[in-house]
């Protein structure tokens, strides 16, 4: 069975795997307002594809055999793990931000490279080397 573009169904399911693509996109290029709508929005593209009943073209014709009357599924399915991946990745980053939110305050606030260094003292030991002054 091949892709129909006048299947909402099938329409739905590569809107969903392509936002959850993007979504991941923007996700790592720290764009996460984007990434957490272009998510949202697979998700329920996704979900609503799988959801969705088979289409019957003529009522005379017989049925398809089981197991062709779905191809979305792989799309659907691809598009919703992609918009979670996405929505743990804006996820993680909003909290990080929240409990680190000393220190993102005291770098955005910094006048000088040697100010927005000595903001390092209030992440953890461990932290320091991933999101320290430094590697700005």
């Amino acid at each position: 069975m091949r892709w129909d573009p006048t299947d909402p169904a099938q329409r739905r399911a590569r809107y969903a795997l392509l936002s959850g693509m993007w979504a991941v996109f923007f996700a790592l290029f720290s764009w996460p307002y984007v990434s957490l709508l272009l998510g949202a929005l697979a998700l329920y593209w996704g979900s609503s594809a799988l959801r969705a009943k088979p289409r019957t073209t003529n009522p005379d014709t017989p049925a398809p055999p089981p197991g062709a009357g779905r191809p979305q599924v792989t799309a659907a399915v691809g598009g919703l793990v992609t918009a979670s991946l996405a929505l743990v990745l804006v996820a993680s980053t909003f909290t990080v931000q929240f409990v680190y939110r000393d220190y993102y305050t005291c770098v955005n606030d910094a006048l000088t490279h040697e100010a927005k260094q000595s903001c390092d003292r209030l992440l953890p030991q461990e932290l320091r080397g991933v999101l320290g002054a430094g590697n700005s």
